[in-house]
Formats: structure tokens, C-alpha cells, sequence
């Protein structure tokens, strides 16, 4: 109101207030155009000065781990010990040496792990650990981890059965990468589920190494962490752990149904001479689920003198019981063949139609 009560209207239509208008929004222009330089500029600055620490720190670890040089008496150079006082790339060479380690081992390893020493990483390691924020603790445990620091282990053992699953996940996992198969002790004391995903990593760390007797084993198929037993009875699967074959009969009457179903896939790869007996004692009381499983592990096992029961389980209600023992009697029993033809000749439907899949199946 003020503004108008200053200019007429015969003032507003002047051409000096036009000019000096079109001034106005000029200068604003040139400004902003000034300022979008700028930032522009002070970005790829950003962006090339890492770049070029980058590059240059890369060569110098490259060449510093392939000479034939110890470590902690090589001198760091000076422009790196500047730029290493700055918190984002300090981090930066620290994850370059992570991921390098990660890649290597022998010799070379060791030096990394050196020089991770001797650029004191382990210190900004620990300090993570020692943060509470969840994130942080985890970069800082895989840190520790992958570099080996196995004096840390207490401290890291101790949160593999953290609250946090993502806490415990990395520090069971480091647990493993100190230790191996001895590494797995944390399973005596965790009381968090295991996830199948987990299990899942676990097992392919574990597949590398050079099988050897698993301490504790027995121990874990009578855990009262379910996930634990069926981990328990993965391993024994896999490493063919004879030696716990009682125990893992002893799961067949576990309250979980997962836990059944894991020990009937586990007894058919350390069967012993009374196991497909047992199996087909068990199996009257099992889930249809655990009836299909340990169908199949009768496969591999079962003998002519299963051969009344898989006769009798053709009777079953379920065709997909019909069809595994009906498997399982072609598969193990001496005249397999010829007795699934009689039945099919009885009884065409569905029999004739399973003899013909099996047939197919097994290419016989």
C-alpha cells in the first residue's frame, strides 16, 4: 500500500521504471548465475579431490604390499598422513584396505593387515565397536573381523547373541572367520533364532574349509533353540556326522515338525543298518509333510524288508504318498518293478499312471 501511495500510476508506466526493473531482475540473474558456478565448481572439486587421493593411495598400498619390504618400517608419505587426518577419507582408505584384504591372502594379507596396524585403522575399528549406534558396531565388528584381530574375539563374542540381529549376525559371522568349525561355539549360548537365511550363509562359509569333527555338535541337537537343532542337523547332513546318528533319531519325536523333518533328511546320509526300521516306525505319527520326507529318504535307504509297509503305504489316501512309496518300492525292493505292475493291473487308476511317471522318472 505504502509502494503505491509513492508511484502513480503515469509512474509505473514511465520507461525508466521498466529499465530500472529490467536492471534489477538482470543483476538477480548474474547472481544466481554466479552462485550455480560456484557450487557447480566447489562439487567437482568434491569430486576429484577424493578421486585423486584415491588413485594415488591405492598405488602406494599396491606397490608398498608387493615389495619385498616389511611394513611398519616403510614411512608413510606425508601427503597421505595429511589427508589420513581427515575423518571421510581416513574411512575411505580403511575401506579400500578392507576390501583388499578381502581379496587376498599369504604374504600379501599379512601386510595389509600391517599396515592397517600401522595406520592405527584398529583404533577407529574399536571406536566403532564401541559405539551405540547398531551400525556403526556392525562396520566396526567386520572390520575387526576381516583383519583378523582375534584379541578382539571376547569382546565380539559377547554380542552374538545380541538383541540387534544384525549385531549378532556379524559378530557370529566373525566368530567363524577368527575360528572356523570351532568357531560355531557361540550356538551353546544363543538364545535369538537362527534364520534359515543365516544358516544358509553360514554353511556356504563353512563349505571351503577341510571337513573336521565339529566340537559341540552333540550338544546343539538337544538345544532348546529350535533353529539351533535344525542347524545342528544340517551340519551333520552335510559332514555325514556318524557319530550322532542316536541323537539324531532321538529328534525324530522333537516337538517341532521342522526339527523331524530336518532329522528324517539327515538320517538317510548317516543311515545305519536299523535307520529305514526306524524311519518307518516313526512315520505313522508323522505330518503329511514329514510323511513326503521321509519317503524320500527311504529312497536311498529302505531294503526288501521295508517291503510290506510300502506296500501297505500304497493304500494311503494321499496319491502323493501313493507315488513316493511306490518310489521307494521300485527304487530298493528286489522285484519292485513287477510288483507296482501287478498293482496297476488291479487297479489301473492311479497306479498305471504312477508306474508310467516312474518309468519316465527313472528312465527305466
Amino acid at each position: 500500500m505504502a509502494l503505491y501511495g509513492l508511484l502513480s500510476i503515469s509512474d509505473l508506466l514511465k520507461p525508466g521504471f521498466f529499465y530500472a526493473v529490467a536492471a534489477g531482475f538482470a543483476v538477480l540473474i548474474v547472481v544466481l548465475l554466479i552462485l550455480i558456478y560456484w557450487n557447480l565448481y566447489k562439487r567437482k572439486q568434491a569430486f576429484f579431490r577424493p578421486e585423486s587421493f584415491r588413485m594415488g593411495f591405492e598405488l602406494w598400498v599396491s606397490k608398498l604390499v608387493l615389495e619385498d619390504t616389511q611394513i611398519p618400517a616403510s614411512r608413510i608419505p606425508a601427503k597421505f598422513a595429511k589427508h589420513l587426518k581427515q575423518r571421510d577419507k581416513r574411512q575411505f582408505a580403511l575401506n579400500s584396505l578392507i576390501e583388499l584384504k578381502k581379496s587376498v591372502a599369504g604374504t600379501v594379507g599379512d601386510k595389509v593387515v600391517a599396515l592397517y596396524l600401522e595406520l592405527g585403522f584398529k583404533a577407529d575399528s574399536i571406536e566403532k565397536l564401541d559405539s551405540p549406534v547398531w551400525y556403526k558396531k556392525v562396520k566396526g565388528i567386520n572390520e575387526l573381523s576381516v583383519m583378523k584381530q582375534e584379541d578382539m574375539n571376547a569382546r565380539i563374542f559377547k554380542l552374538t547373541n545380541n538383541r540387534n540381529k544384525y549385531i549378532r549376525r556379524e559378530a557370529q559371522a566373525a566368530m567363524f572367520n577368527f575360528y572356523g568349525f570351532r568357531g560355531l561355539r557361540f550356538l551353546n549360548v544363543l538364545t535369538h533364532s537362527l534364520s534359515d537365511w543365516q544358516q544358509l550363509n553360514l554353511i556356504e562359509q563353512l563349505r571351503p574349509l577341510d571337513p573336521e569333527p565339529i566340537p559341540g555338535l552333540s550338544n546343539w541337537l538337544y538345544s532348546d533353540n529350535n533353529t539351533v537343532v535344525v542347524f545342528a542337523l544340517k551340519l551333520a547332513e552335510i559332514y555325514q556326522c556318524f557319530e550322532v546318528h542316536d541323537e539324531v533319531v532321538s529328534c525324530l519325536t522333537h516337538e517341532r515338525e521342522e526339527v523331524r523333518g530336518q532329522a528324517a533328511k539327515t538320517l538317510k546320509e548317516i543311515a545305519g543298518d536299523a535307520t529305514a526300521a526306524i524311519l518307518c516306525e516313526r512315520y505313522a505319527s508323522e505330518t503329511p509333510r514329514n510323511k513326503i520326507v521321509i519317503l524320500n529318504s527311504l529312497t536311498a535307504i529302505a531294503g526288501d524288508a521295508q517291503q510290506p509297509f510300502l506296500m501297505k503305504e500304497l493304500d494311503s489316501g494321499n496319491d502323493f504318498l501313493k507315488l513316493g512309496a511306490a518310489r521307494v518300492i521300485v527304487t530298493c525292493c528286489t522285484a519292485g518293478w513287477g510288483l507296482l505292475e501287478s498293482k496297476a493291473a488291479q487297479q489301473p487308476l492311479p497306479f498305471r499312471n504312477i508306474y508310467n511317471h516312474l518309468r519316465f522318472e527313472l528312465k527305466r
